[in-house]
């Protein structure tokens, strides 16, 4: 996720997820967020410490470790979770086909971006890794 303009997480019920069965409380297998991600365009946020991902947000939490680099952040875009562990563990990917990861969903809603005069949305999912 880039973090320049503005940004904005608002919880709710995207209509690409809602028709897809995602929920709160939900548990996904990462190969599962690997694919929402992809074929859906959805950002997910996925979360490492279990304090911080059940009592905060991701305003706060983007806002609160804006100085820190995102590989020692407590929580970090997907993608850049996949591409770090990949790069630091060659057999992950293959450990994930065959036996994923766990996330439980504890957010879901739409992520509102912003760059000059140029907005966008698109559905956000906050994951906790289990």
């Amino acid at each position: 996720m880039m973090e320049s303009g503005y940004e904005t997480f608002s919880p709710g019920e995207p209509e690409e997820l809602k028709a897809l069965g995602l929920a709160v409380g939900g548990r996904l297998g990462l190969d599962r967020l690997k694919d929402l991600q992809e074929r859906l365009n959805v950002e997910i946020i996925l979360y490492f410490d279990e304090d911080l991902a059940r009592n905060s947000t991701p305003d706060a939490d983007y806002e609160d470790f804006r100085i820190v680099p995102v590989q020692a952040r407590p929580f970090m875009p997907f993608a850049i979770f996949l591409r770090t562990m990949a790069e630091h563990d060659p057999g992950f990917a293959d450990r994930m086909r065959r036996e994923p990861p766990t996330a439980e969903v504890l957010e879901i809603g739409t992520l509102d971006r912003g760059s000059g005069c140029v907005a966008c949305t698109r559905p956000y999912v906050k994951a906790l890794l289990l």
